[in-house]
C-alpha cells in the first residue's frame, strides 16, 4: 500500500512551476491532498483520491481521481480601503475515473495507466483541451 505523503505535480506554465500537495485529510475510502502555496482556503488547488473496493455485488474496484486548481477574483478596495477576503472566481477540474474488474491483472492495470497517460500526452486530445478545438 502506498504511504500517505505529498505529492509534487508541475503545472504547465513556461517555465515550469511545481506544486507540493500535502495530506489534507483521510476519510472512510476517500483521501485528499492540498496546495496550500495560494494562502487562502478557497484557492487551494486540491487532489482527491476515492477508492471502493470490489465485492460480490459490483463489477469491480473503482479509483476515482479529482484534481481541481480554483482561481481567485481580483479584488479591489472597499469603500473604507480594507481589502475584502478573497473569493474564488472559478475553478478547472478534471476527473477520471478506472475500473479494475476483479478478475484484472497487475498488467492490465499498468497498461490502463500508461493509456491514459498517452492520451493526455497525445497533441490532437491537449489541443481539445487547452484550446477548444476537437479534432474534425
Amino acid at each position: 500500500m502506498a504511504t500517505f505523503a505529498n505529492i509534487v505535480i508541475n503545472d504547465g506554465k513556461t517555465p515550469v512551476v511545481s506544486h507540493t500537495f500535502s495530506p489534507a485529510f483521510r476519510r472512510d475510502n476517500m483521501v485528499g491532498w492540498a496546495d496550500r502555496a495560494p494562502g487562502v482556503v478557497a484557492g487551494f488547488r486540491t487532489v482527491i483520491l476515492t477508492t471502493r473496493p470490489a465485492n460480490s455485488s459490483n463489477a469491480g474496484t473503482r479509483v476515482n481521481v479529482k484534481v481541481v486548481d480554483p482561481r481567485l477574483a481580483t479584488l479591489g478596495t472597499s469603500d473604507a480601503g480594507i481589502v475584502p477576503n478573497p473569493t474564488k472566481a472559478y475553478e478547472t477540474l478534471a476527473e477520471f475515473t478506472f475500473l479494475l474488474p476483479q478478475a484484472s491483472d497487475r498488467e492490465a492495470r499498468l497498461d490502463i495507466i500508461a493509456y491514459v497517460k498517452g492520451l493526455l500526452a497525445n497533441p490532437q486530445i491537449q489541443d481539445s483541451i487547452v484550446d477548444l478545438a476537437p479534432p474534425i
